[in-house]
């Protein structure tokens, strides 16, 4: 059965601090010039879609401590709920987020408004570092409350952390891609999340290089960095599930790009 489509729209820094950004991401892992890629992005909000020279956005291989601050004033319960979801890829990867009171790297909200910061997103790893402001949020979990069921914490916070460590959407595979029926799928996005052609061919008819997402030979469906995608927009009928939870081709994944070996670093930036 597949759940109800929840999109994510990952962010990545505007032209004008790209540079920098890039810059920073091969000294902190210079793997990370090996992996890059064009592509068109339109801003969150809409507006004149831009072609963007990515390149891949991981943390050093040694592993990662990043702080994490929540802007809105999330209870505690709260804040250390979505925490441990945010660290269940510590099972495998030498990473953690932990909370601090000074200045975060990773900067949570839970906005609904306006339409351009609403909804569930976050900055894709190392890109972070180009989020200057301490008051700007580098990750959105929409409405999250306490009586947010856990299911969804599982399936949307977890999703998001994987984001901040640098994991790009799964679905976005050319082996997903190719069987998405191009037509069909701009039909029904425009139906139901009213999102333009454009926005379409972004989140999800545009495919990434394999090697920049989990690393696997064949797209894993069930990743918790895939989207959930249906049966009639796919041109054999059958839906992608999507991940409801970190399955363990991501945590395989994530112990490759973050093996336990050495302590992990903090980034001092």
């Amino acid at each position: 059965m597949v759940s109800p489509f929840i999109p994510c729209v990952p962010r990545y820094l505007p032209p004008s601090r790209a540079a920098e950004a890039a810059r920073i991401a091969r000294e902190i892992n210079p793997s990370n010039a090996a992996v890059h890629r064009a592509v068109m992005r339109t801003p969150v909000g809409g507006g004149k879609a831009r072609l963007a020279l990515l390149i891949a956005n991981r943390w050093p291989t040694s592993g990662v401590k990043l702080t994490v601050k929540f802007l809105d004033g999330a209870p505690k319960d709260l804040q250390k709920r979505i925490l441990g979801h945010m660290n269940a890829w510590q099972k495998t990867a030498n990473i953690g987020f932990v909370l601090t009171s000074g200045d975060a790297q990773v900067r949570i909200t839970r906005l609904n408004h306006p339409d351009d910061m609403a909804g569930y997103w976050s900055y894709v790893g190392t890109q972070i570092l180009g989020i200057h402001k301490q008051d700007e949020p580098t990750l959105n979990l929409e409405d999250f409350t306490m009586k947010t069921p856990e299911s969804e914490f599982h399936r949307v916070v977890r999703h998001e952390a994987g984001h901040s460590l640098g994991f790009e959407h799964e679905h976005m595979r050319s082996g997903i891609v190719k069987l998405i029926d191009r037509n069909k799928a701009f039909a029904y996005f425009k139906r139901t999340e009213g999102w333009s052609r454009q926005e379409t061919l972004d989140q999800v008819l545009t495919p990434l290089k394999d090697k920049s997402l989990m690393g696997t030979t064949e797209a894993d469906p069930l990743s918790i960095m895939c989207y959930q995608l249906p049966g009639e927009i796919m041109k054999n009928g059958k839906p992608v599930p999507g991940g409801s939870d970190i399955d363990k081709i991501d945590y395989r994944f994530a112990s490759s790009c973050y093996p336990k070996k050495v302590g992990a670093r903090r980034i001092h930036r």
